[in-house]
């Protein structure tokens, strides 16, 4: 295995590095955290936003709704909904989870004791360590593997479908301004025949 770097954060300084790694991000960003909440969801909104902006693939791991308490249901789904809106894919595994862990790019793996969708008062451990054969190795351990296979599958074809709907748009509205031009035009040249019939009849009367 190759040398691994490893680096210790508290709560309180997890978030800046995580942020700067997520600003780095060149293809995708995957977070598990069973654990969600709106605080949270507000946070990462404008990360978030720039990895949308920057197509950014974004996968959030948390547990379903069943799982958490039924007065957090709501507002649970209300953020889940947010990151979704912002490009995020969620999903949510069975069996209890409880891992607390990101990889960047699978070559950057955050692990350690923080809820990173949800930590907010308590008192927490996180560990950065770069390597990809580390990430690789934590991706297959999840067995989530064909997931993320699937899930850039059909990213990729929205991501299509989106840009022939934007070119169709296009193509269409382009089409739509020349013919509207060119009925204008056609509608000008012939009241300006018009205009020069009558002067010439006027001038033949004099």
């Amino acid at each position: 295995m190759t040398n691994q770097i490893s680096n210790l954060y508290s709560e309180l300084t997890f978030y800046p590095a995580f942020i700067k790694d997520l600003f780095e991000a060149e293809k995708e960003v995957i977070i598990y955290s069973p654990f969600i909440n709106k605080f949270r969801a507000d946070f990462f909104r404008n990360a978030l936003l720039k990895l949308k902006k920057r197509d950014i693939a974004v996968f959030i791991f948390t547990r379903p709704f069943e799982e958490c308490k039924p007065l957090m249901r709501e507002k649970i789904r209300s953020s889940v909904k947010d990151y979704e809106e912002l490009g995020a894919r969620v999903f949510y595994p069975e069996g209890f989870m409880h891992e607390k862990l990101a990889i960047i790019d699978r070559k950057i793996l955050w692990e350690g004791s923080l809820n990173i969708l949800s930590q907010r008062s308590s008192k927490e451990l996180m560990r950065r360590m770069p390597g990809v054969e580390l990430a690789e190795q934590t991706i297959s351990f999840l067995g989530i593997s064909k997931k993320l296979i699937e899930a850039h599958r059909l990213r990729d074809l929205t991501s299509g479908a989106t840009i022939n709907f934007g070119q169709k748009s296009l193509t269409f509205l382009t089409e739509t301004v020349y013919r509207a031009i060119r009925w204008s035009l056609s509608i000008v040249f012939q009241v300006m025949i018009i205009l020069l019939k009558g002067i010439l009849l006027i001038f033949k009367m004099f």
